[in-house]
């Protein structure tokens, strides 16, 4: 354990540097894991996502999920988890709340989509921010104070490229942005995607 003496606050900040710490290198490790062994199995989007929805909701955070009965397609189940964990961490980070999930089968393709009530952002930003280790402007410098590395949504944009899909960043009307992931029910099928 950590010790630090009798200074409560020390120590939980100390604590909570590790924990930063510790997300980070996940994050780190997350990305720079061979995307060799992902294998897709058939999987129900919405509890999947509900899942992580709901941890949030228990740790008493304001978000609501609003599921669009995707019928079953082929998932790795916990790289959307983490994907879907990203996205919401970064609508709490730079967003403002109440934050939004949903889920929405368009045919050959499902979406989910996480939308938040942030000051939006800037055009350039978008695909500067998609780019590994870089974090927004100051102007959507974290409320929590804590820093990430600025992975978050580079992991996002690869899990959504290896279910064949991407991820696209959209000013929400009313304020906010909305992030977007495209799944693809048959990537095999689509062109292009084979080779990265």
């Amino acid at each position: 354990g950590v010790e630090m003496g009798s200074d409560p606050a020390a120590r939980a900040g100390m604590v909570a540097d590790i924990e930063e710490m510790d997300r980070i290198v996940g994050q780190f490790l997350d990305f720079a894991r061979s995307d060799a062994d992902v294998k897709r199995v058939p999987a129900d989007l919405d509890p999947i996502v509900q899942a992580c929805v709901e941890r949030y909701a228990a740790a008493g955070r304001a978000i609501g999920f609003a599921p669009g009965k995707v019928g079953p397609m082929p998932l790795h189940a916990a790289a959307i988890s983490r994907l879907v964990a990203n996205l919401v961490d970064n609508a709490f980070a730079y967003g403002a709340p109440p934050v939004e999930v949903a889920t929405a089968d368009a045919g050959r393709c499902a979406t989910i989509e996480v939308r938040d009530r942030g000051p939006g952002m800037a055009p350039g930003d978008v695909e500067r921010l998609k780019r590994p280790f870089t974090r927004a402007n100051d102007a959507r410098s974290r409320d929590d104070g804590a820093a990430g590395a600025g992975l978050g949504l580079a992991i996002v944009e690869r899990i959504a490229r290896l279910h064949g899909g991407s991820l696209e960043l959209l000013p929400r009307e009313g304020g906010g942005t909305i992030a977007r992931v495209t799944l693809e029910r048959e990537p095999d099928a689509v062109p292009g995607t084979q080779a990265e």
